[in-house]
């Protein structure tokens, strides 16, 4: 159904309240929206999420009162008030050491709307013991907020305060193509959704499907994971932790408590039990679900490595051609072995991989990969290049490559503005083949720290003593 109809006022909110609605319920019309629509509802948008959170959450307050910024008139005017992504993890690293959840949601509640600071503060979670135990705590103290962490590969986890409303709207997009939807009133699919690691856990990726359940599925009983287990965070901090003290020669140092030794057994009992998990699930695949329509989402290597065991026990074509496979995710500096999106295709029996470039951190937009390579700027999300040595911003017309950031249209709790660590190209101007009206990432993406040998310094679009100011504010506990 066409939204031409409707008042770019009523757009406007549909964009950033209810975006497949903006596009009728239709996976062709989201990507068929019209540029220049979509660029002005952009701008709108912006300046009303500026309005809106610029003197509520305290954080992007001392940075915006620091630059002089009132009001946004064109995109690159936010530029100086995009967040640095060493803000989620800014927090002094002892208070994690030391299990100081009170200290850290001290933290944390200065990056949020006050609604959701005052749950955070006023959340008891001095009997902590660990990170697996605060964010149970949390989410059952807060239920409006999920929050998820990153990886770690530095040491340090990035703490993300996602609001549910935020996964939910993206969950409702990722339906459009996954029920290939053509419009509201069409019936839901009976879809089975596969995922090839943990049943629940708080990593970024983890942590999404308790939305992809709620959005995409009948019930939980069509969500079929590998091991059906919780993946301990405490456990990935504590990988990271001895990642990080081994690059730097102290791992002599490294204090672990007795409860962490306990949960890492607990960890290690669980590798040691996973051929007979996979067993189970292959067993499942194989029968129960063999022929039906699937959803299997997962980073490239989850996925080739599904295919590959799948593959070694003959299985092959496995579940219905129009099942919805699923990537997204860089190689994260792993050399990806050629070949390896035939096996995934393969094994699924699916006729098509669809890949998308998306940050844990920009989590209100996937940019979908075309048939010629190009991955095509979500509505819901406005790009920016900027200078690598200045961070400043680049034009936006021809090709352009630079530091990658974001501004995240669906973030209505938090500040969606975010630089990357990636370097991209960005095609303002040509069209692309497959006809999409959107401007499109070309060529490769690259992450700075590899290209820099580990090291990425983001030079801050503000000036270094706004910065500098907001990041101590963000870090002053008393009161």
């Amino acid at each position: 159904m066409s939204t031409a109809h409707l008042s770019s006022e009523q757009q406007l909110q549909q964009l950033l309240n209810d975006p497949a609605a903006l596009a009728g319920h239709s996976h062709k019309a989201w990507g068929d929206l019209p540029r220049a629509q979509i660029e002005a509802l952009q701008l709108a948008a912006l300046q009303q999420r500026f309005g809106e959170l610029r003197d509520r959450i305290p954080v992007l307050k001392k940075l915006a009162d620091g630059e002089g910024v009132e009001r946004i008139t064109a995109l690159d005017d936010v530029v100086p008030l995009l967040f640095e992504h060493t803000v989620y993890k800014s927090y002094p690293p002892s208070l994690l050491e030391n299990r100081n959840f009170t200290q850290i949601n001290r933290w944390l509640a200065k990056l949020v709307t006050p609604e959701l600071a005052a749950s955070i503060l006023a959340a008891d979670v001095s009997a902590c013991t660990g990170l697996d135990d605060w964010f149970e705590t949390m989410d059952a103290a807060v239920p409006a907020l999920r929050i998820s962490h990153t990886s770690g590969t530095s040491g340090t986890l990035s703490f993300l305060p996602h609001g549910v409303r935020e996964f939910e709207k993206a969950f409702e997009i990722r339906r459009l193509f996954a029920w290939n939807l053509d419009g509201q009133e069409a019936p839901s699919p009976e879809l089975h959704a596969i995922y090839p690691y943990y049943r629940k856990g708080y990593l970024s990726h983890v942590r999404a499907n308790e939305f992809l359940i709620k959005v995409l599925l009948p019930d939980q009983a069509y969500f079929h994971p590998s091991y059906p287990a919780t993946l301990s965070s405490d456990v990935l901090h504590l990988g990271a932790r001895v990642r990080a003290a081994h690059a730097k020669g102290n791992l002599d140092r490294l204090q672990i408590s007795p409860a962490l030794k306990a949960k890492k057994a607990e960890f290690d009992q669980l590798q040691a039990d996973m051929p007979q998990y996979l067993a189970n699930f292959f067993e499942q695949m194989a029968t129960e679900l063999k022929g039906k329509r699937v959803y299997i989402g997962g980073t490239w290597n989850l996925l080739h490595n599904m295919a590959k065991a799948g593959l070694e026990q003959g299985l092959q074509g496995v579940f219905h051609p129009d099942s919805y496979i699923s990537t997204t995710g860089g190689a994260k500096g792993v050399v990806q072995p050629e070949g390896w999106r035939d096996e995934v295709l393969r094994f699924t029996g699916a006729r098509t991989l669809h890949e998308t470039y998306a940050m844990s951190e920009v989590l209100g937009g996937s940019h979908m990969r075309c048939e010629h390579g190009h991955f095509h700027l979500a509505p819901t999300v406005i790009a920016y290049l900027l200078d690598p040595q200045t961070s400043k911003p680049l034009p936006r017309q021809g090709r352009v490559t630079g530091r990658a950031a974001f501004f995240d249209l669906g973030a209505e709790s938090r500040w969606g503005g975010f630089i990357t660590g990636d370097e991209i190209t960005i095609d303002w101007t040509t069209p692309c083949p497959c006809a999409r009206p959107s401007a499109y990432v070309a060529g490769p993406i690259q992450r700075y720290s590899e290209m820099n040998g580990g090291d990425d310094k983001i030079t801050c679009a503000a000036t270094e003593g706004s910065h500098r100011e907001a990041m101590d504010y963000l870090n002053t506990f008393e009161g």
